[in-house]
């Protein structure tokens, strides 16, 4: 006859074990009712804010998106004249908010007031924008490549060459070229042909395989001959 396992009175005597855990859990919920619900209801309201939070800026983003789109539309229209493109523009720049959207309309209006010959208005915004992004990112590129086109549109060649010799100096992936080629141009506008060929011989060696050197060498002959 086999033999069954037998217990203790002791442990015969002992509560089971997963009866008491869940006794003493219950018991604790109970006895910490009010508190317990005050941190579930807080947490269930965080997390309901940041539902809200972010369907809010996906709403306003995208209606930020639609008013930048008007603002393409309006330079691409045929028909308007560059003084309407500026105005409706400026009208539109007004209604945005905050925030990257913002910053391309920006760059877009001082674009318009560049081509417009209003150098000042165009680095007041272009300004507006460097003191607003960080260094390394294009909008910050865009924006001191346009300052620069500003001072020379001008004709402050002291200003100007400060800025693109700024620009070459920041080390940053901006595509260099036309940006040695405009320092180049205002040294001579300046009258100060070493300057002038100094960079376009430094040209001439960085960038001896890009497509339009030749204009590079054709400028080192003609000041090469006034020299």
């Amino acid at each position: 006859m086999a033999k069954g396992t037998k217990f203790k009175r002791k442990e015969l005597n002992q509560p089971d074990q997963f009866i008491s855990t869940t006794d003493v859990v219950l018991a604790y919920f109970s006895k910490h009712k009010t508190g317990l619900t005050s941190v579930i209801t807080v947490l269930v309201l965080i997390v309901l804010f940041g539902i809200w939070f972010r369907y809010n800026q996906n709403l306003k983003s995208l209606k930020m998106e639609s008013l930048y789109f008007k603002i393409e539309q309006i330079k691409t229209k045929k028909g308007f004249k560059q003084n309407e493109i500026v105005e409706k523009i400026e009208s539109l720049l007004s209604k945005f908010s905050e925030g990257p959207q913002k910053q391309r309309a920006m760059m877009t209006l001082a674009d318009q007031y560049y081509i417009n010959q209003a150098y000042d208005r165009s680095i007041a915004l272009y300004q507006g924008v460097l003191n607003t992004e960080s260094p390394g990112t294009l909008p910050y590129q865009l924006a001191n490549a346009g300052v620069a086109y500003s001072l020379e549109g001008k004709k402050d060649y002291k200003g100007a060459i400060i800025a693109y010799k700024t620009i070459i100096e920041s080390h940053n992936k901006y595509p260099l070229f036309y940006i040695y080629l405009s320092l180049a141009r205002c040294y001579e506008y300046d009258k100060n042909q070493n300057g002038a060929l100094l960079t376009l011989r430094e040209m001439n060696t960085k960038f001896y395989n890009h497509p339009k050197i030749e204009l590079v060498e054709l400028q080192i002959n003609k000041l090469e001959k006034l020299a």
